[in-house]
């Protein structure tokens, strides 16, 4: 199948199409594109000039969650939204509330250093999205949503990444361990194949961005 996919394994918006490929058993290795994300023809292709891109033969699509949702579609293996109709409309939402009220606020942390006032309210912004999706989770649940891997475990692994990165310095992990049934999720998510061949990939990702 030709499928390319552009971005960076440090991207938690990369990283969760991969891990949803890799979950139906298939492999999408992202690769950067010629000339970079701004250049003219990545620009006819998304005028975003963002990351991921998806090029399927002469389909290009951009955004994270449609990449993902495209794949589940079109890619062999099992199903990564729930058949059921409210257990998948719960696996939408959770993905949604981490969209609309974690990501935003991942830039404050990102940024601590040239704006340390940012932090605090970045802090309080994530502690309040990662509560409304310990929310929508139930005891039941062993994995994101119900007993098996779904786009919400996608979206998630690689977002969650970035709280355990940057918890010597601002605790963030914290946010998570305040919540008993995330925080066994979350502790299941690294432990997995999955969950830790993405974290150790994003782990390289920030260590060369910093220089390390």
């Amino acid at each position: 199948m030709d499928l390319k996919l552009y971005g960076g394994k440090l991207s938690p918006f990369v990283m969760r199409p991969v891990l949803a490929a890799r979950a139906k058993g298939h492999e999408l290795e992202p690769g950067t594109f010629e000339g970079g994300i701004k250049c003219e023809a990545y620009l006819a292709l998304s005028p975003m000039g963002k990351m991921p891109l998806l090029v399927h033969g002469d389909f290009a699509l951009p955004e994270s969650q449609p990449i993902t949702d495209y794949l589940d579609s079109i890619l062999t293996g099992p199903a990564l939204t729930p058949a059921d109709a409210k257990e998948a409309a719960r696996t939408r939402l959770i993905v949604r509330l981490a969209d609309l009220n974690v990501v935003p606020h991942l830039g404050g942390i990102f940024r601590a250093r040239e704006n340390p006032e940012a932090v605090g309210p970045a802090l309080a912004g994530l502690a309040e999205g990662i509560a409304f999706i310990e929310h929508y989770r139930r005891d039941s649940d062993v994995f994101m949503v119900g007993d098996s891997f779904t786009v919400a475990d996608a979206a998630l692994i690689p977002l969650f990444f970035f709280l355990d990165a940057f918890h010597p310095m601002m605790k963030t992990g914290d946010l998570i361990s305040a919540h008993p049934r995330l925080a066994a999720w979350w502790e299941r998510a690294k432990a997995s194949e999955l969950g830790s061949r993405c974290i150790a990939e994003q782990a390289a990702g920030l260590k060369a961005m910093m220089g390390g």
